[in-house]
């Protein structure tokens, strides 16, 4: 470790709350827990974008919302979701290379996390800021898809030989799936400004039958992803056994309802 990583994880280890675990436990404990807290972030998120989306279904509704979110504040709340998104996805990575691969080098693959992460922060801030450029949306997916494909493939080949449950083994490629697809959605959004946020653009874009496949997929995903991640958490903090299962039927219930709801939008447009 050299002199700055030491110097911040130094000052890090100064924050209420977080010297006593760091010290006791390092710093793979509290990265889980963050890891677990920026999951239901973006559970949050899900329900908000569908949300938003929604309105599509009235033109002029969705266009008067986005001039509105077209602000400063909105603007850097727009970019602060990548945080959690990074983190939580860049994250399962390195705990998929734990799990699976039986990669036990931590101090070097928390480095990886936040140099990516932070790479993929700076990169969409100026994609932002610039909003002028332009991307070939095939090209664009259709690399996407392929990176999606490999990593997803050799996830699979690794969980399916471990006697793990099959929703388990399901919860790792799912992640694997999402790891480039949610990352390059974020960025493709952003890379073609009019993309995510001219309702006419929007539209047309989503008319087109690879795109509805690409976003349904995309959908399933997070919906199964987000509720068995919300369901071990139940899980694993909840004591009373009725109440566990309540909670969890309550949580999966919620996301089949807000992901049959994204599919449905999807499909009218």
């Amino acid at each position: 470790m050299n002199r700055w990583q030491a110097t911040l994880i130094s000052q890090y280890e100064r924050l209420p709350g977080i010297s006593y675990y760091a010290r006791s436990r390092g710093w793979p404990f509290i990265l889980s827990w963050v890891h677990r807290a920026t999951g239901i972030i973006l559970v949050l998120y899900l329900l908000v974008h569908v949300y938003t989306l929604s309105s599509l279904a009235e033109p002029a509704v969705f266009a008067t919302k986005m001039v509105f979110y077209k602000n400063p504040f909105f603007s850097f709340l727009e970019w602060a979701i990548a945080i959690p998104l990074v983190f939580h996805a860049f994250n399962g990575g390195r705990l998929i290379l734990f799990e699976i691969f039986i990669v036990r080098n931590e101090n070097a693959m928390i480095r990886w996390v936040a140099a990516l992460g932070i790479v993929y922060l700076l990169m969409l801030g100026y994609l932002m800021i610039a909003g002028d450029q332009q991307a070939s949306g095939v090209f664009f997916w259709f690399t996407t898809l392929i990176v999606t494909a490999i990593t997803g493939y050799v996830v699979y080949t690794k969980v399916s030989k471990t006697g793990n449950r099959a929703l388990w083994k399901l919860q790792r490629v799912s992640g694997a799936l999402l790891l480039p697809m949610l990352s390059a959605h974020m960025l493709f959004m952003h890379l073609n400004y009019p993309a995510g946020h001219d309702v006419d653009v929007i539209t047309i874009r989503m008319q087109n039958y690879f795109t509805k496949g690409i976003d349904i997929t995309i959908v399933a995903l997070i919906v199964f992803h987000g509720a068995y991640g919300l369901c071990s958490i139940i899980g694993d903090y909840v004591g009373s056994n009725f109440i566990r299962k309540l909670s969890a039927l309550v949580t999966i219930v919620v996301m089949v309802m807000c992901g049959w709801a994204g599919v449905k939008l999807i499909i009218a447009i």
